[in-house]
């Protein structure tokens, strides 16, 4: 599947001057993946877990990212952007050990919405615009609820540090720890009977 980047520019170049642009996300991409590296055996001591302060970093700059969000797009859910800063803020204050959001390769499973199924007074939940109105819409809805629909590029940060669905906060990121884990676990159920089959052929072979 082509890349997040690849799927919806964050700045097209038929995009008008006065339609309101999303803030620049490079900055907390690049903190997060300090705290998430694709490979954690990559980090500097196996089994280590991020720095408070980075953690803390990263929220935080989401935070900003959305205040930003807030401040140039009227067209933004105040009340709902100003309920994720200040859940970002209050997790900045008491970092976690670990950033528990959902992967990339999560994301990227996400049923995609083709524009034409949509209402076409509809907008994002996040920042308020319509759907209609982008110039290249990739909308993603979130499993959820069904009328639970958003731009990608709104909700995916959110996403990969909290996991949860801003709108009813059901922890999609525990869902799917769960669903792995689940799965994880019916391989090892299936694959115990044969290779006590083999043991035992090598027994008596």
């Amino acid at each position: 599947m082509a890349s997040y980047e690849t799927e919806h520019a964050s700045d097209p170049p038929n995009r008008s001057n006065d339609e309101p642009r999303r803030p620049d996300l490079s900055s907390f991409l690049s903190l997060l993946s300090e705290v998430t590296p694709d490979r954690p055996e990559e980090r500097a001591r196996e089994g280590a877990v991020p720095v408070p302060a980075d953690v803390t970093a990263v929220f935080r700059s989401l935070a900003e990212a959305y205040q930003v969000m807030l401040r140039i797009n009227d067209n933004a859910d105040s009340d709902l952007l100003e309920s994720m800063i200040e859940n970002l803020m209050e997790t900045a204050d008491r970092p976690p050990r670990e950033v528990k959001g959902v992967d990339e390769e999560y994301i990227a499973a996400l049923e995609r919405v083709n524009i034409k199924h949509v209402k076409k007074d509809a907008d994002c939940p996040i920042c308020g615009n319509a759907f209609v109105e982008d110039t290249h819409p990739l909308l993603v809805r979130l499993p959820c609820h069904k009328n639970h629909i958003f731009d990608l590029e709104c909700i995916r940060p959110w996403l990969l540090v909290n996991g949860t669905c801003p709108l009813d906060r059901v922890d999609l990121a525990k869902r799917e720890r769960d669903r792995k884990q689940k799965h994880l676990e019916d391989i090892k159920k299936n694959a115990a009977p044969e290779d006590e089959e083999e043991e035992w052929d090598g027994l008596y072979g």
